[in-house]
């Protein structure tokens, strides 16, 4: 009755003093009371124990006793608990399991361990345990031929760090696998370097299985490791220095390339520099959210920064602002090669609609006027959910 355990303790630790009873402590031999089975198929045995109450109570009746100042604390509590002393110690003193039980194969070693509380059997039943592991080699599964079920799957990894996803494909030509279910541990946002066990079980019964084939499983777990997988960019860094290059001449490109088509004087625009980037990188997430995937969710944005010098028509003058193209969810291939695509990108809106303009006179820009802005709209306001590096020259 381990449900009492605890009031029991409590009602022991409130009965004012205790004190020992005869001259000297029992010593209980646990061992013997244990039997080990196992049955089954080999590769699939299962190992159980038992634990002979009816003979230790025989052992042991009228020897263990509460160690109370009054033999009425004693009963009360005993009457509490509706068991007799020894099987109090068993309850409040005694517990074991097997390291394994299942899946179990002819020459197997399994070992019972014990889990007891010794202060408390001497304090309390003023025994002593005597107890010692116990080492048990499987034998006398019934033997078969051995199918293994992993020999007619295929496991393989799709998608980008850290939404990598596992995907488990049997051979159903293979009869046998129709009655083959398989499990992992973990199939979904997956890394480069993690691994996922997955589980092979037969679906209904065992016996019928094997009379049905004639075979049993030899294997029902197996390790694969996620390797050779792209990841998504996390530093600027890693992306290689002509992608770099290519990216920031397309930047030039599109604004020049909007100046020619909008501006009612091309010729105004007198340089457009690139003064460097701002990297954003996806802060790991120790649980995942709703929308945090793939689909949903930008794991890195690169903002490539110009600044531009061109001449205002009125009031005729000097004037520099900032412009940005912006490239997002950056991979990076298993060869450490960069993949994207240099024509998708966005930049400041130039619709009806655009919100990323100012003006000057009489004339507006798309753009910022001042780095500080274009910084908090696209950095700043993003660092609750991104870390990010600067390479502008402010």
């Amino acid at each position: 009755m381990k449900k009492i355990k605890g009031l029991l303790l409590l009602g022991m630790m409130a009965v004012a003093m205790f004190a020992l009873t005869g001259c000297g402590k029992t010593t209980v031999n646990l061992n013997k009371y244990i039997t080990i089975r196992c049955e089954g198929y080999d590769s699939l045995g299962t190992a159980s124990f038992t634990f002979d109450y009816e003979a230790f109570e025989k052992d042991y009746s009228g020897k263990i006793k509460l160690s109370t100042k009054d033999s009425n604390e004693m009963k009360m509590l005993v009457l509490m608990s509706g068991e007799s002393s020894e099987e109090l110690l068993l309850d409040m003193c005694v517990s074991q399991s097997l390291d394994q039980a299942k899946n179990l194969s002819n020459g197997d070693t399994i070992t019972l361990k014990w889990n007891c509380e010794d202060e408390m059997a001497s304090e309390y039943f003023n025994c002593k345990l005597n107890y010692s592991d116990i080492t048990y080699t499987v034998s006398g599964l019934t033997e078969v031929e051995k199918f293994n079920p992993f020999d007619y799957v295929e496991v393989s990894f799709s998608e980008t760090e850290p939404y990598i996803h596992a995907t488990i494909t049997p051979n159903y030509d293979q009869q046998e696998m129709q009655y083959i279910r398989f499990t992992a541990d973990k199939e979904d946002h997956l890394c480069n370097g993690d691994t996922i066990t997955i589980t092979a079980s037969i679906s209904g019964s065992v016996d019928t299985f094997v009379e049905n084939y004639g075979v049993v499983i030899s294997e029902t777990e197996r390790t694969y490791t996620v390797e050779d997988m792209p990841h998504y960019a996390t530093d600027v860094a890693e992306i290689p220095a002509d992608i770099m290059d290519a990216m920031s001449a397309k930047g030039e490109e599109v604004f020049r390339a909007y100046v020619a088509s909008n501006w009612s004087k091309p010729e105004n625009l007198i340089s457009v520099t690139y003064i460097g980037n701002y990297f954003l990188s996806s802060k790991p997430l120790e649980t995942e959210v709703w929308g945090r995937n793939k689909t949903f969710w930008t794991e890195n944005y690169l903002y490539l920064i110009y600044k531009i010098t061109a001449t205002n028509p009125d009031p005729e003058e000097t004037i520099e602002f900032y412009y940005y193209i912006n490239y997002a969810d950056i991979e990076i291939q298993p060869d450490g090669t960069c993949s994207v695509d240099i024509n998708s990108y966005t930049a400041p809106d130039t619709g009806w609609f655009a919100t990323e303009i100012f003006k000057v006179g009489n004339y507006t820009y798309v753009g910022y006027a001042n780095l500080e802005t274009l910084k908090q709209n696209k950095v700043t306001e993003r660092i609750n959910d991104y870390e990010y590096t600067s390479s502008v020259q402010e």
